[in-house]
């Protein structure tokens, strides 16, 4: 019986693969479990990670929202709207 193996010029690229797949779940996961909880629908809440432009930011507050039995959410700009205010996630209704 004949096994095949893996070329071991991949090994370092699957290997790489792995570990940035790897950090990207542990950092989205823990990101998420910062926000606090029990938030009501329609309302926003001061998010300083919370980032308009981050489409990983984006996904953990819709998660966020998720889990509390929102319709999801978004992040967004409080105050003036700048790149330098405060930023909070929005739980749609």
């Amino acid at each position: 019986m004949a096994f095949r193996y893996v070329d071991m010029r991949l090994t370092p690229l699957l290997l790489l693969l792995i570990l940035v797949a790897s950090l990207a779940t542990v950092t989205r996961s823990s990101w998420v479990g910062d926000y606090a909880s029990n938030q009501r629908c329609g309302e926003t809440f001061v998010e300083q990670k919370c980032d308009p432009a981050s489409p990983s930011a984006n996904r953990a507050c819709s998660d966020a929202c998720h889990y509390d039995g929102c319709g999801g959410g978004r992040c967004v700009y409080l105050g003036s709207g700048g790149v330098g205010s405060t930023r909070g996630c929005h739980c749609l209704p």
